[in-house]
């Protein structure tokens, strides 16, 4: 009996330090009926020369070809609706799984998301946990694992809910964790600009999800990544609330686990939303990255829900405020003191005066 295709579908422009090591690490797996897509989104002359190269040396893989790089800043998640569809389109394996370019799966990590399926049929997405790395590929994180404490297949709702009522023991993978059946990421919309969100919420919770704590995925922060810089240019808007009309999940979870669980969803989804904007206007605005708290704000000042989280969110930054702030404050209270000297004579101002001058 044949095993299960797998499908893997990776995007490349630039970087390709990155790139291969990523692609180094797929040819290694140690489960080999594989279909990988890699797609060139107008991709570097380097990047370029290196896609060209790996399609020759493995029949497994196949390349799709953009002229142009789909991303915008206009539309920074155009390359997730246009690029990733595409691909979609192509693949024929049973199971498919993304992945970006600046990421690693330890080997073993396609065989332990096939054995979650196969070991239960009712399991339609599948997951593994994951470690941070840097751009050196050494593992960053310091502090105790606090998440992914969940068992090996749970209801897909279950987790869902779990999530967005604050019990994050259950799940903290970032990015796109989920490997999906093929049938099921279709029938669902493929992938949706708002991607992480959609998967988990609008995929996920309509069957049994398995999680396999040995299988690894290795994480990469570094320098210049999109994510970030799309954030910090203020250039995101409402693709949660697009995804919540264009996949009609109130409907949908409605029709499966009652209006109860819908409301829930729905409430959360409108809330991460302008909770996202929120947090990235203080982040911007305190970082006097002030054209990128601009567009923000442009987008969302004449919504209500935004002026009711904001103040929650100055206080929440508190900590980033006073450290920014702090060494101004410093540098005033000492010159007040420079110019009325008289004012150290009096006990509370000398302690104040003793603290700055530190």
């Amino acid at each position: 009996m044949q095993e299960p295709l797998f499908t893997i579908i990776m995007d490349a422009y630039y970087k390709h330090h990155f790139l291969k090591k990523a692609v180094d690490a797929i040819f290694q797996q140690t489960y080999t009926n594989l279909e990988i897509i890699l797609i060139n989104n107008g991709a570097t002359p380097e990047t370029l020369e290196y896609l060209y190269e790996v399609e020759k040396k493995d029949k497994r893989l196949t390349l799709v070809h953009f002229e142009e790089n789909q991303f915008s800043y206009d539309d920074p998640m155009k390359m997730v609706a246009v690029c990733y569809n595409k691909a979609l389109s192509i693949a024929t394996g049973e199971y498919v799984w993304y992945q970006s370019y600046d990421d690693i799966m330890a080997y073993d990590y396609v065989e332990k998301m096939v054995n979650l399926f196969q070991d239960n049929p009712k399991c339609i997405t599948a997951a593994g946990n994951y470690e941070i790395i840097d751009s050196d590929g050494r593992i960053t994180s310091t502090v105790p694992r606090h998440t992914n404490y969940r068992p090996r297949y749970m209801p897909g709702h279950i987790l869902a809910l779990a999530c967005i009522e604050g019990k994050q023991r259950m799940f903290g993978a970032p990015g796109t964790i989920f490997t999906i059946k093929r049938d099921a990421l279709i029938k669902a919309g493929g992938y949706h600009r708002a991607m992480e969100l959609s998967q988990l919420y609008g995929i996920v919770p309509f069957g049994v999800t398995g999680f396999d704590e040995t299988a690894v995925f290795y994480w990469r922060r570094h320098e210049g990544q999109l994510n970030h810089l799309i954030m910090q240019k203020g250039l995101f808007g409402f693709t949660i609330l697009d995804l919540l009309k264009d996949w009609n999940i109130h409907s949908k979870w409605e029709n499966v686990f009652g209006k109860n669980a819908a409301d829930k969803i729905e409430a959360f989804l409108k809330n991460s939303n302008f909770q996202s904007m929120a947090n990235w206007f203080v982040i911007n605005l305190l970082h006097l990255r002030l054209m990128g708290a601009f567009r923000i704000f442009k987008k969302v000042w004449k919504y209500p829900l935004f002026w009711v989280l904001l103040p929650k969110t100055f206080w929440k930054r508190k900590k980033m405020v006073i450290e920014i702030f702090l060494p101004y404050a410093k540098i005033i209270i000492k010159k007040v003191f420079i110019t009325f000297p008289s004012l150290v004579s009096q006990p509370k101002l000398k302690k104040l005066y003793e603290r700055v001058k530190r």
